[in-house]
């Protein structure tokens, strides 16, 4: 029964032969452009592939149109026969030529007949009887002919598998052997094993990715003091949450059963002491409730959003059908709110300014069969507020917004890409982007800087639009893209100066592209272990690191270095606050940097955790620690643009790496 032949199966075995062959970068290019993410894993017929299949299938072809050939040739008649005798008969890659097999035993009879020859000579000489016929035999087994030669086994006495039959083509290593296999890389000389030495190394460190388990404080999620009035659920979900711009004390949480809080959480003792064993923070924290006393307990925070400078912050609560948009001061002050928005706000964001808020809601006053998008824009200086009804589905395809002007934004999702521009009459569309069918858009974000627009779409694309409407795509990712963010630079813009766009995708990486490069190719990717998709990303004010959020992790990774991550986070199994939960994969992690690049926050379901990256130790060298006596900047430049070059400086000095058992991995010093 001859077995079936499709293009997965054809595809495997170039992709496995490719690896055997040490093409590791065409065999990464294949599985992406396959779009395969685990080719041995996801096939079922992967377990039963043999190793070099590929090879021997193809030698086997071979011997197959060898026989084929012959078979022809004694069907014709004799005359034909004969004037094709003195043609060189043809295979599939040309004239054939002639190549004697070596004989093992001839090989062996003719090295016999050498020695004996040399030993005969060596007698005449009694003294070079010993010497030469040893240094002789050395000879002929290191310089020999290529079937006795030793197989190289990178210091290994046995080689790296030695129970593994060799294949036949492996026994002759001489280039005009004309195999395909193995690759130009098996030719030469196999790297030497590592050497152990004793004593200190100079001139070598080991980086130390930072367990940042032993830092974290859970925060409850119980009632907050002074709600005493309003009893919330001891298991809110946690669906949105987010540090203030300015200040780095202050944190905001909003989700389900009224849960909409302004946290105040200073700084922690820096010794281990100080650190609860459950990780757990007992203490009730200060915390705002900044949602209105008749607003129901079940009741769904579905929107938030600071302003830029810190002051404002605004909620949209759904109340059934209807929402309302609430705006608080940070000292838990209602300043302003409006009813009558249907159900759910999708989006909030504010103006550079923090003049104007815009509102992103479904528009069911056609009726449901009929929905359509409404565009909201109110102002806690006026009374008066603006609408903008648009024919879009929002539960097809959902809207993300950014501000490029005071006055003027972007919508964009689906097939949509189009500016708006508010004016003293209402608001007015402005541009209309030229996109295709299906461009599936979920992402867009402005660059001050540059002027330039970013979009990602489901389907894996990054386009950069500049302000003529010129459109410029990127191949990123291998399925859709979670995160989309332009690197935060601190100090005046340089236009010669790279600019840097960070994109996370469902694929595992995160790709850094430099966009006022022509090079198409990403600067550095990072690989996350699959099969973990990037869920969320985060980038520090000063834009150095980035933090990249899984179901279940978190690794930090300083900008330009993708080798190792500066540090990471892995919850314990059963962690939360402050009952049991199980994870889920569906489910969008939030993650944020504070404003001084110092903490990080990290919220899964009804999970809330703040995540402190400064140094637990400060007498421990080569760790993630700015400078404690400086100043604090409660500004959007933060302190982190004052500590990083006292960071550098520290970090090139003397250190030892422990890894998180407390085994020493390395230690060495690195010239300053």
């Amino acid at each position: 029964m001859k077995e079936l032949l499709d293009t997965d199966r054809v595809n495997f075995l170039i992709w496995r032969y490719l690896l055997e062959s040490n093409y590791r970068e065409t065999a990464a290019k294949l599985q992406k452009e396959w779009r395969v993410p685990q080719p041995h894993r996801q096939f079922d017929f992967a377990a039963h592939v043999n190793t070099y299949a590929l090879v021997s299938l193809l030698n086997k072809g071979l011997i197959y149109e060898d026989f084929q050939r012959k078979f022809a040739e004694s069907q014709k008649p004799p005359q034909d026969a004969a004037e094709t005798a003195e043609v060189a008969p043809r295979g599939v890659f040309g004239p054939l030529k002639f190549e004697p097999e070596l004989v093992d035993g001839e090989e062996g009879d003719e090295e016999d007949s050498e020695l004996d020859a040399e030993a005969d000579e060596i007698d005449n000489n009694p003294r070079k009887r010993a010497a030469e016929l040893r240094h002789h035999h050395d000879e002929l087994v290191s310089h020999g002919s290529p079937a006795k030669r030793q197989r190289l086994s990178n210091g290994y006495e046995n080689g790296a598998d030695a129970g593994a039959a060799p294949m036949e083509i492996d026994q002759r290593s001489d280039a005009a052997n004309h195999h395909a296999y193995p690759s130009p890389l098996e030719g030469e000389q196999a790297e030497s094993p590592l050497l152990r030495t004793e004593g200190p190394s100079r001139g070598t460190q080991v980086d130390k990715v930072r367990d940042l388990t032993r830092s974290t404080v859970f925060l409850q999620l119980g009632a907050a003091d002074g709600a005493a009035d309003h009893e919330a659920a001891e298991s809110p979900l946690v669906l949105l949450c987010e540090w203030n711009p300015r200040d780095p004390l202050l944190l905001a949480t909003a989700g389900t059963d009224a849960l909409a809080r302004i946290w105040t959480l200073p700084y922690r003792g820096t010794s281990p002491s100080d650190v609860d064993p459950s990780h757990v923070d007992a203490a009730s924290r200060p915390a705002i409730s900044i949602v209105d006393d008749d607003l129901p307990k079940n009741a769904t925070v579905s929107s938030m959003a600071w302003s830029s400078n810190g002051d404002l912050i605004a909620i949209a609560a759904e109340l059934g059908p209807k929402s309302r948009v609430s705006i608080w001061s940070v000292d838990g002050t209602n300043l302003h709110r409006f009813d009558g928005l249907d159900s759910p706000v999708t989006n909030l964001c504010w103006s550079p300014n923090g003049t104007l808020l815009l509102a992103i809601c479904p528009d069911v006053s056609k009726g449901l069969m009929r929905p359509g998008t409404l565009i909201h824009i109110s102002s806690p200086s006026f009374a008066n507020s603006t609408s903008h009804s648009l024919d879009h589905d929002l539960r097809t395809d959902s809207l993300d917004t950014t501000w490029i002007s005071e006055t003027e934004f972007i919508l964009c999702g689906g097939d949509l890409l189009v500016s708006f521009r508010c004016t003293e009459n209402g608001i007015v569309q402005g541009r209309e982007f030229k996109t295709g069918k299906d461009e599936r858009f979920n992402l867009v974000e402005f660059d001050w800087r540059s002027k330039l627009v970013a979009t990602a779409s489901e389907k894996g694309y990054i386009d950069i639009w500049d302000e003529a409407g010129n459109r410029r795509q990127i191949a990123a990712h291998d399925g859709a893209v979670t995160s989309l963010q332009w690197q935060p630079l601190l100090g005046d813009p340089d236009c010669r100066q790279e600019r840097l766009l960070i994109s996370g995708g469902e694929d595992s990486n995160v790709m850094i592209y430099n966009i006022r490069s022509d090079d198409p190719l990403p600067k550095s990717i990072i690989n996350m272990p699959p099969p973990l998709a990037v869920n969320n990303l985060s980038l520090s004010p000063d834009g150095s690191l980035i933090a990249v959020a899984t179901h279940d992790r978190i690794l930090v990774w300083k900008v330009g270095d993708s080798t190792i991550p500066k540090a990471s986070w892995v919850p314990q199994p059963g962690w939360q606050s402050p009952s049991s939960s199980s994870d889920s994969e569906d489910v969008v992690p939030c993650l944020g940097w504070d404003a001084e690049g110092q903490r990080l926050v990290f919220s899964l379901e009804n999970k809330l955790a703040v995540l402190d990256l400064r140094d637990p130790n400060p007498e421990l060298e080569g760790t993630l620690r700015p400078d404690s006596s400086l100043p604090t900047v409660r500004a959007s430049q933060s302190r982190a643009e004052e500590s990083w070059p006292a960071l550098t400086e520290h970090v090139t000095k003397s250190i030892q790496a422990y890894n998180p058992s407390g085994i020493l991995l390395a230690c060495g010093e690195k010239p300053v």
